[in-house]
């Protein structure tokens, strides 16, 4: 049996869990998810039950927030595993929330592997040395092997256990489906929606609008460009932070090239990147961002920080859009995804979408996950 211990539902670890339970069922193999909580602050994604086709638990627990990171502890998670007896137990999230750490730990001797889902990278760690980087490979080194998006995180994971482990490949999965433009007649109908020019390229960054996505960077190296390069374009920000207000003081100097459209729900943020003709994440740090995956599934070209752990996967090995090397100064990837042909652009966007298709969508993955674990 596959226990996964993971901290909230949300709508793309839904779907894949969903993905999961069929295959596994198809396979004879159980399957259970146990989570932390129905939601965190700051996560806009209502618990919807309905929408959740894999057997499940929301263990009861506490749930203390200091300084903006929000924790988990369930004591009765030990039990819960115990009496599932797993042959396999997947623990997601970060790796000291309390949790994850008397999972991981094995305090009960549990007969069976334990592997660390683990999203994290050496740009994405925020201490890389000292006691608490002391203490993660500790945990690390507690588990049996790691199941990681991508190929940084995988050396990361080794680097961190100190000697080889097995390594699980598990990408970020979407249901693919919901964010293919319907038709070519919905990118008018989305810019109409939301008040934006029917001519002209339009690029959506969408994240927490914070300094940690770099998002006062890409504005203010947008509005710097030279007339002839940002002349018709428009530079969307969907999503909420703290530097939503000094965005918002932005947008209202720029004459329209800039819109806040603020958090949206899930079809409003469709809708966004229909109207789109390429999608930029001006990340500092980010181990895994899902956002990229979902506007390669609307068939947009991607212009992806190499701060983001998928970068390789997502963009420079399939050509689907344009790397950005600095966040600090994201210039030439921005003059560069404004000013190539239209042509060219459409057709890496057109490799982004059977990339996504092919490598993110969550059956496939459901599937490749089972094909690892129960050869």
């Amino acid at each position: 049996m596959l226990v996964v211990i993971t901290n909230i539902p949300t709508p793309y670890r839904t779907a894949f869990f969903n993905a999961v339970a069929e295959e596994s069922s198809r396979r004879a193999i159980g399957f259970k998810v146990l989570y932390c909580a129905k939601t965190e602050p700051g996560r806009h994604w209502p618990y919807e039950p309905e929408k959740m086709l894999h057997a499940h638990e929301i263990l009861r627990g506490f749930h203390p927030s200091l300084t903006g990171i929000h924790a988990h502890l369930n004591p009765g998670v030990l039990a819960e595993i115990h009496r599932f007896k797993p042959d396999t137990l997947l623990v997601a999230g970060s790796w000291n929330t309390p949790t994850m750490l008397l999972a991981g730990l094995n305090v009960l001797s549990l007969p069976c592997r334990r592997i660390f889902w683990s999203e994290g990278h050496a740009d994405a760690a925020l201490h890389q040395a000292g006691p608490i980087a002391w203490l993660r490979r500790r945990v690390y080194r507690r588990y049996d092997g790691f199941a990681v998006p991508n190929a940084r995180s995988g050396e990361w994971a080794l680097a961190q256990a100190g000697e080889p482990k097995p390594i699980i490949h598990l990408p970020n999965a979407i249901n693919v489906a919901p964010f293919i433009r319907p038709s070519v007649e919905a990118k008018a109908a989305a810019r109409q929606r939301f008040g934006l020019p029917l001519t002209g390229r339009v690029l959506v960054q969408v994240s927490a609008l914070t300094a940690r996505k770099g998002v006062l960077p890409l504005a203010r190296a947008f509005l710097a460009l030279p007339p002839e390069v940002r002349s018709g374009a428009t530079l969307l920000f969907v999503g909420d932070g703290d530097q939503r207000p000094e965005l918002v003081v932005a947008a209202a100097a720029s004459g329209g090239a800039i819109r806040v459209l603020g958090q949206l729900a899930p079809d409003e943020v469709r809708e966004a990147l229909w109207a789109a003709d390429a999608f930029i994440l001006n990340t500092l740090q980010d181990p895994n961002p899902l956002a990229p995956i979902e506007a390669a599934a609307a068939g947009l070209p991607i212009v992806l920080s190499r701060k983001a752990g998928n970068v390789t996967e997502l963009v420079e090995r399939p050509g689907t859009g344009f790397t950005l090397d600095d966040p600090a100064d994201p210039t030439e990837a921005l003059r560069k995804v404004l000013t190539v042909p239209t042509e060219q652009l459409v057709e890496m966007g057109r490799r982004a979408a059977e990339l996504a298709r092919t490598q993110f969508a969550a059956p496939a993955i459901a599937r490749a996950l089972l094909r690892q674990l129960y050869p």
